[in-house]
C-alpha cells in the first residue's frame, strides 16, 4: 500500500466514523489498475444516488454517445398519424407545438383520418421496489413514458388583496383536485408553513392543502396524471398549430409496414446527462435505464426495470461478487446492494471512454456546485445521499498528475450530514496531495 495509506487510516481514526459507523473505501490507479487503499471494500451496502453514475454507464453503453431521445409522428399510406413517444425526459409543450406546426406546413392535415399514440416504449409502474414513502408524490414524478415539461405544474399561493383569504391558483391546462385548507397569518409572523398531502391515502387523486400561510409562493409539483396531463397538452398542440380534428386520441402500436416518418423532435443524450449526473434527478434516471433496457430487447415489448436490470448485469457481470442486488435505476430503493470495490471497478471501466467522463460533475456544479472547490479541474464525480448514508464515487487527478478512481461509502451515521460531507472532502484531498 502507498505510505498516503497511513494518513487516511488516521483520518478516519480521529473523524470517530470508524467506531459508530461502517467506512468502505476502495481506491485503485485508473491507468493500472493497481489497488491504492481498501477497507472494507467487499462489505455490501446502499450506495444512494451514486449509484446513477454506473446506471447511467450501462445505459450509455446501450444507447450509444450518439442516441438522441426522439418524439416523432408517422403516418400510414390510409392518412393515420401516429405519435411514437420516446419517453423524452426533456419533451416540453413548445416541443410539440413546434412538431404539429412542422406537419401543418409539409402535411394536407385535411386528410388526416385518426391521431394515435404509441406508448409501448416502457411499462408504466410508477415506481421500483424499496422506495419508502416519503420517496413518492409529491416528492417524485410517477414514472411513464408520457412526459412533457418534466411531468410538473406550478401552483400558485397567493393572500388575497385584501388579506382575508388564501387561493390556490393553477394556470396549467392539466388541474390537480385541491381542497384549500390553508389559514392566513400575518407577514410579520414569518409562519409559512405549506403541508401537501392525498388526502384519502396514497391512491387518491384528491391533494389537500394544510397549514399557513405569511406570504405569496410558487409550488411546483408532480402532476397526478401523466398520461391525461400529456393528452391535454397534446390537443393543445394540435390546436395551435391549426389542425382542425375532433376525434378522441386513442393507444395504437406503430405498424410495421407502410408508414412514413413526417416530423421529429429530439434531445441528445448528453443534454439528458446533465439531469441525472449533475443534478441527481431520480425520474430523469430511472426512465433513461429503461429506455436502454428498451433498445436491450429490442423493444419487444414495453420495457421493465426488470429488463434494465438484466442489461446492467450483462454489461458488468465480471465485476459481480456475491450479494450485489440492484433493484431501481436511481439508487433510491432501500433494497439496493453494492459494495467499494464493485463501485470503483465498474467506473474505471466506464472511464475509458473520455466522452462518458466528461458527462461526470465536477465541482462548482450540480451536486458538487459548493465541494472540493479546489479541485474543479481534477475531479469528477457523483454524490449520494440518503438518510445516514453518504457516498461518494469519482475519478480524480492528483497534485502529482496521477489518476486516481475511487469510492468512499459511509453507512449508518448518527452524525450531521454536513459532518460527514465534510469527512470525505478531507479524505479526497489526502489522495489529492499525497499520491
Amino acid at each position: 500500500m502507498p505510505i498516503f495509506a497511513n494518513e487516511i487510516q488516521k483520518h478516519i481514526r480521529e473523524s470517530g466514523f470508524g467506531m459508530s459507523s461502517t467506512v468502505s473505501v476502495f481506491l485503485m490507479d485508473e491507468k493500472s489498475g493497481k489497488v491504492l487503499y481498501k477497507r472494507n471494500e467487499t462489505k455490501l451496502l446502499n450506495p444512494a444516488s451514486t449509484m446513477k453514475v454506473l446506471i447511467f454507464g450501462a445505459s450509455y453503453l446501450e444507447l450509444g454517445k450518439d442516441y438522441e431521445f426522439e418524439t416523432a409522428v408517422y403516418k400510414d399510406s390510409k392518412n393515420n398519424l401516429y405519435l411514437k413517444l420516446g419517453a423524452d425526459p426533456l419533451l416540453s409543450q413548445i416541443d410539440l407545438n413546434n412538431l404539429f406546426k412542422e406537419i401543418k406546413e409539409k402535411y394536407d392535415t385535411s386528410k388526416i383520418q385518426n391521431i394515435y399514440i404509441d406508448d409501448y416504449i416502457i411499462e408504466k409502474t410508477p415506481y421500483p421496489n424499496g422506495w419508502m414513502a416519503e420517496d413518492m408524490w409529491p416528492n417524485s414524478r410517477p414514472l411513464s413514458p408520457y412526459i412533457i415539461d418534466k411531468n410538473y405544474v406550478n401552483i400558485a399561493i397567493k393572500r388575497s388583496s385584501l388579506a382575508t383569504k388564501i387561493d390556490i391558483i393553477q394556470n396549467d391546462d392539466y388541474k390537480l383536485p385541491i381542497i384549500n385548507e390553508l389559514k392566513l397569518v400575518s407577514p410579520e409572523s414569518n409562519q409559512q408553513k405549506i403541508e401537501i398531502k392525498k388526502l384519502y391515502g396514497d391512491n387518491s387523486p384528491i391533494i389537500n392543502f394544510q397549514g399557513t400561510v405569511s406570504k405569496d409562493e410558487i409550488i411546483k409539483l408532480p402532476v397526478l396524471d401523466p398520461e391525461l396531463n400529456f393528452n391535454i397538452k397534446l390537443l393543445k398542440a394540435i390546436k395551435k398549430s391549426g389542425i382542425s380534428y375532433d376525434k378522441k386520441i386513442k393507444r395504437k402500436k406503430l405498424p410495421k409496414d407502410s408508414i412514413e416518418k413526417i416530423a421529429c423532435t429530439q434531445h441528445s443524450i448528453e443534454d439528458i446527462s446533465k439531469e441525472v449526473l449533475l443534478y441527481s434527478d431520480n425520474f430523469t434516471s430511472e426512465i433513461v435505464f429503461r429506455i436502454a433496457a428498451a433498445k436491450y430487447i429490442n423493444y419487444k415489448h414495453p420495457a421493465t426495470v426488470d429488463n434494465a436490470i438484466d442489461m446492467f448485469e450483462e454489461k458488468f457481470k465480471p465485476y459481480y461478487t456475491d450479494g450485489i442486488t440492484i433493484k431501481d435505476g436511481s439508487g433510491v430503493s432501500r433494497y439496493n446492494l453494492v459494495n467499494a470495490e464493485f463501485c470503483t471497478k465498474v467506473l474505471r471501466e466506464l472511464c475509458k471512454d473520455e466522452n462518458f467522463k466528461n458527462l461526470m460533475a465536477t465541482p462548482k456544479k450540480g451536486t458538487l456546485k459548493n465541494r472540493l472547490l479546489f479541485l474543479e479541474n481534477n475531479l469528477r464525480a457523483k454524490t449520494g445521499t440518503l438518510s445516514q448514508i453518504s457516498c461518494i464515487t469519482g475519478t480524480l487527478k492528483t497534485r502529482k498528475g496521477r489518476q486516481v478512481v475511487f469510492t468512499i461509502m459511509i453507512q449508518n451515521s448518527p452524525k450531521r450530514m454536513a459532518v460527514i460531507k465534510n469527512f470525505e472532502n478531507g479524505l479526497i484531498g489526502i489522495i489529492y496531495k499525497n499520491y
